[in-house]
Formats: C-alpha cells, sequence, structure tokens
C-alpha cells in the first residue's frame, strides 16, 4: 500500500492546524469597534467529521458485496478479496499464497476463448489502470479500477480471473522462477531483508516466510487445491469505492456471480499448519539483539522493535504511534519508518532507518537509552490533541487518495468498524490510557534490536546495545 508522503503531511497539517486555531484566544475587540488585523475574527469551529456508511449485502452464492459511495468520483475502485493470505501457507509450502495469486494474471478462460498474461493486461489497461494484486495476512485480492460505464467489464474480468484460472504448469514454472529470483535479491539488499527477517526474529518459525527449498516444492495441484479451498463465493468480498449505489453494484454482479458455486467437494486440507493461529499463539522472545552481516553492503538498516498486546484498539495504537513518532524526531532528528504490524498475536510496533556504518554505535547507544525515557515521559492534553489531530489526518487522506486500500486493510485485520467510525473512536481515547500503553512499550527488556547489512566491528555495537550477537542471516530466517 502506498500513500504519498506529501499527502499524509498535508491532512496531518491541516487537522493540527486547525485544532491549533480552534485552542488560541481571541483578543476582544474594543467597544465600537468590528476588529482588523489587531483583532482577528472569532474561529468558527471546526466542522464534524462524519462515520463512514459502506452497504452491504449478500448474494444468493455467498459473496458479500460492500458498496462505499463517493458521489462525484470519476472513477470507481474494484477490489476482489478472497481468504487466501499469506498465513495461510501450509508447513514447508511457504510462498505458496503469493505464488497461486500470481498465477491467477498468469492465464484464464472466458467461455470457449482462452487468456493469457498479455490479454489480462491488454484488458486491465483497457479499463484505464494495471491490475494490481495485493496479499496481506489474511486475503489475497485483485484490484481493478474504471470509469462507471466500464465497470461491467471490470467486474467480468475479475470474474475470469478467479472462476476460469488455468492454472497450468508453465505458469507455475514462470511465477516460481520469478518468486526465486526475487528471494536472491532480497537476500542481498539490507532496506528489502530487514523488515523481513524482523519479522521473523519477532514472530518466531510460526510467520511463514517462502525460502528457495518451500518454494520448489510447490506443486501445481497444490496451487489448484489452495485456489478451490480459498476462493469460494461464501469466502470473497467484493468492494467497490464511487459514485454508485448498493443497487447498481448488485446489479453489475448479481449475473456474473449468480453461478459462481462453491465446490461439492472441498479439496483437502494441503499440510497440517494453521499457520494464522501459530502467529497468534507465539510470543516474541524478549530483548534480542542479533547483527546480520552482508557483503558488500554500503550502509545498515536499524531495526528497533517491542510488542504491543493484541487487545489494544487499533485508535489507541495509531494515537501512541503518532505522538511517539513526533517525541522521537525532536530527540533523535533521523529519517525514522513507524510502523504497527498486526497479523496476528502479538502486535510488532517497529522503528527503522538506514546509516552510514560510523553512525551506527552511536545511535543504538542513544536509542537505548532515549526510547524508555521517551516512552515514560506524561501525556498532555496538548500530546492527545496532537496525535487526534495527526492520525485524523492521515486517515482523511487515505480516504480520499486510496478508500478501498484503507477499508481492505480494515477488512484484512477485522478492524472495519474502528475505520469506519474513526473519527469517534480517536475522540474517545483519554490521556491516562494513552500514557499507560506508551508507558509500557519500548522497555530495554522488551526491544528487540536487528541490524542488516555493514555497521563495523562487533565490540563497538556490543558496548552500544549489551547482547548484541553477530549472526547468519540462515539463523534468524531459517534459510
Amino acid at each position: 500500500m502506498t500513500v504519498k508522503r506529501r499527502d499524509v503531511m498535508l491532512g496531518a497539517g491541516l487537522a493540527s492546524a486547525w485544532s491549533v486555531l480552534q485552542a488560541r484566544p481571541q483578543a476582544s475587540a474594543p467597544a465600537g469597534t468590528s476588529g482588523g488585523f489587531e483583532t482577528p475574527p472569532e474561529a468558527p469551529p471546526a466542522p464534524a467529521v462524519p462515520s463512514l456508511t459502506l452497504q452491504q449485502a449478500r448474494l444468493p452464492n455467498g459473496l458479500r458485496l460492500m458498496v462505499l459511495q463517493r458521489p462525484g468520483a470519476v472513477r470507481t475502485s474494484l477490489r476482489l478479496m478472497g481468504a487466501g493470505g499469506w498465513l495461510k501457507d501450509p508447513a514447508g509450502r511457504e510462498g505458496l499464497a503469493e505464488v497461486a495469486l500470481t498465477m491467477l494474471a498468469q492465464g484464464a478462460s472466458r467461455g470457449k476463448e482462452a487468456m493469457d498474461s498479455a490479454d489480462i493486461a491488454y484488458a486491465a489497461d483497457l479499463l484505464g489502470r494495471p491490475l494490481r494484486l495485493d496479499l496481506s495476512p489474511t486475503t489475497a485480492a485483485l484490484a481493478l479500477e474504471a470509469l462507471p460505464d466500464q465497470c461491467d467489464d471490470a467486474v467480468s474480468l475479475l470474474a475470469d480471473l478467479v472462476g476460469a484460472p488455468t492454472l497450468t504448469f508453465e505458469a507455475l514454472e514462470h511465477v516460481r522462477g520469478r518468486a526465486q529470483d526475487a528471494l536472491l535479491l532480497r537476500r542481498a539488499d539490507a532496506e528489502q531483508l530487514a523488515p523481513w527477517a524482523g519479522r521473523r526474529l519477532f514472530w518466531g518459525s510460526a510467520y511463514p516466510l517462502p525460502t528457495a527449498a518451500s518454494l520448489k516444492r510447490l506443486r501445481r495441484d497444490e496451487v489448484q487445491a489452495f485456489h478451490r479451498l480459498y476462493w469460494q463465493p461464501d469466502r470473497t468480498q467484493l468492494l467497490l469505492c464511487g459514485d454508485l449505489t448498493l443497487d447498481t453494484a448488485r446489479q453489475l454482479s448479481q449475473d456474473l456471480y449468480d453461478d459462481w458455486r462453491a465446490p461439492k467437494s472441498p479439496p483437502a486440507v494441503l499440510t497440517a499448519r494453521v499457520a494464522d493461529q501459530g502467529v497468534a499463539a507465539a510470543a516474541p522472545p524478549s530483548g534480542l539483539a542479533r547483527l546480520i552481516p552482508l557483503p558488500r553492503a554500503q550502509a545498515c538498516r536499524v531495526v528497533l522493535q517491542t510488542s504491543v498486546p493484541r487487545s489494544t484498539p487499533p485508535a489507541l495504537r495509531e494515537l501512541a504511534r503518532h505522538l511517539f513518532q513526533q517525541r522521537l524526531l525532536e530527540a533523535m532528528p533521523w529519517p525514522w519508518r513507524n510502523d504497527i504490524e498486526a497479523p496476528g498475536g502479538p502486535v510488532c510496533w517497529r522503528l527503522s532507518l538506514t546509516l552510514p556504518p560510523e553512525a551506527v554505535p552511536d545511535l543504538l547507544a542513544q536509542a537505548r537509552e532515549l526510547l524508555p525515557r521517551l516512552a515514560d515521559a506524561p501525556v498532555t492534553p496538548e500530546d492527545l490533541a496532537m496525535a487526534q489531530a495527526l492520525a485524523l489526518g492521515e486517515w482523511q487522506s487515505r480516504l480520499q487518495s486510496a478508500p478501498d486500500e484503507l477499508l481492505a486493510e480494515a477488512i484484512g485485520q477485522g478492524d472495519l468498524d474502528d475505520v469506519l467510525q474513526w473519527p469517534q473512536r480517536l475522540k474517545a481515547v483519554s490521556a491516562p490510557v494513552l500514557q499507560l500503553l506508551l508507558g509500557s512499550s519500548w522497555r530495554e527488556s522488551r526491544t528487540q534490536a536487528l541490524l542488516v547489512g555493514e555497521a563495523g566491528g562487533p565490540e563497538p555495537l556490543q558496548r552500544a546495545w549489551p547482547g548484541l550477537a553477530v549472526v547468519r542471516m540462515s539463523a534468524v530466517i531459517g534459510e
């Protein structure tokens, strides 16, 4: 998911500025005057931000239909989401979900006509945007955009891809080769490898990571079984965001999906591991610190991560992230990336940035000292208001630029109700509750440190972060 930084900053800045204007006291004008530069007019009350209304229906075959009306929108975004996310990768077949999703764009049938990957790409381009494939922990999605009079063509193309994919052996070999090439590139690039290794460090072997060996083991019949198991209509959701009604969306999809039925004999479960339950049960090991050297690396990717209870409401997590980011930038003005990831089980709060090797020991020493102190700082009403403004601005920006991505992410994480009522959920968080979450985070004993790339000799690093060990890549990612 891509959100332009300038859009987020603009939306957050406007929201923040508005709250500041509200709080600023206004000087009263002398009697008999109407004010001017010396007496600015009193700021009007902030307009209420309404909750989103997502219209929903069930088609006869069980398909869940959702429509977010956007009056005046020029284009309509369409997103078909199945249940085959990467948490469903069976043991020893890690990467199956990604391969199965990618193969949908490699070939399909429409009646007696066959479409290859070039035909599918051309059909999507005719709608104005390329076909997008998105894989999350719990969902696999195909996304298109279309003008209002092309929506029926878009829905028809989605129906072909999930209802009649060819899933040929040749397509499997092609996709497998691309996935293996991507693994090689990832292993050689600190920017790509660090979050991948960080997840395995946090969730352990319960987090399914594709390897060259697991990709090599994939068979065509396993891809076909995975597709039949998770692309069933009663496990699929069609989300449309645009200037259309639920009745119009139902008419677009009714004829196309009426004949789509779940298989009479569902395929056998592939391999006995339910990965999402494994992640849910996994407890991240505390206080681990690892350095993975990369030959010929020019820099080091630093990853610091701590756990957040799964029961923490999404709005509370986001307020903590925004407030901590502001404190972090004031105390340690580096280009930090600040993410909270929740595929299942304990939630991972991750800070990361790339540094030249000589700067890494000093930063580690500063982070070890400052992170607990920043987390312990009292949360004032002004802090809470700033965090609420930033979180609201980000939500508004994403809602304006990519509403289907925002809602799809919420659906995948089970947070749809929270996102639909985001302004109200943010407002309901109090400063003491936010203080409690921050105060329990970033304890040294619960913070993991991961360095990927070139960071100099181990002695300065171990002085800066005691317990840091130099390990091989296989010790972390299991390959």
